[in-house]
């Protein structure tokens, strides 16, 4: 009686851990709808407090709304960051805590804080700040583990993440940092250039990504206001 009872307990219990994973799999789901398949990556990088005094997610470890183009077809209000030490897009389900590294060979492209990221073979994802047929503006993240940081005579690990500008005109790349750097590969724009950004008060040392996006788009109109003229005197 007794091994008719075990037996019985062992087969119920057989049925019920597929049953609720199962239970749970479409509760999900239920609750990603059409969104379930750009969650079926690998369970994200995480980072111990207790080992890294901060984290390599760009701007923020907090997910924000974003958008994703995945396999051609768009997502929007996705929860997103970016880890730019694994290069990874992370995201997380809806009721879920557990967050997801998004294949980026089916990733097309993503935008978080209005900034488009696009995959590259190299670099994880490349920031695409200006695009247009006249120029072009990336910026590259390189992530690395850096010095400790000691904290209460308790030594954490830090990273510390570069930035690379590039501009891009006719098919050849250019290193920009600053105004300076900028402003040289536009010499017949170079007065009104300078100008902007005095009046404008960029800063290429604190705000450089803003400072330096802001300058590519109105050198792109001032590019689009000569060849207006051109064409009205032709």
């Amino acid at each position: 009686m007794k091994h008719r009872f075990l037996y019985l307990v062992i087969v119920l219990f057989s049925f019920s851990v597929p049953c609720k994973a199962q239970q749970a799999f479409e509760e999900f789901r239920a609750d990603a709808g059409d969104y379930s398949i750009i969650y079926s990556g690998q369970v994200a990088k995480t980072y111990s407090k207790h080992k890294y005094a901060n984290t390599p997610h760009w701007e923020t470890e907090e997910y924000r709304i974003g958008t994703l183009s995945f396999e051609g077809r768009i997502y929007n209000d996705v929860l997103l960051r970016y880890d730019a030490f694994r290069k990874d897009l992370n995201i997380i389900p809806p009721h879920n805590k557990i967050s997801v590294a998004v294949d980026s060979r089916k990733v097309d492209y993503f935008i978080l804080n209005e900034v488009r990221f696009v995959p590259d073979d190299k670099e994880g994802y490349i920031l695409v700040l200006h695009d247009s047929p006249f120029l072009k503006l990336t910026l590259q993240l390189k992530c690395s583990e850096g010095p400790y940081d000691v904290k209460d005579n308790v030594s954490f690990l830090t990273f510390k993440t570069q930035e690379q500008y590039s501009l891009t005109i006719d098919g050849i790349s250019y290193d920009v940092k600053k105004r300076k750097s900028f402003v040289k590969h536009f010499p017949a724009y170079k007065k009104q250039l300078k100008k902007y950004a005095e009046e404008n008060h960029l800063n290429f040392s604190k705000n450089r990504r803003e400072s330096l996006t802001a300058l590519a788009r109105y050198a792109e109109t001032l590019i689009n206001s000569y060849k207006r003229t051109l064409a009205r005197n032709s």
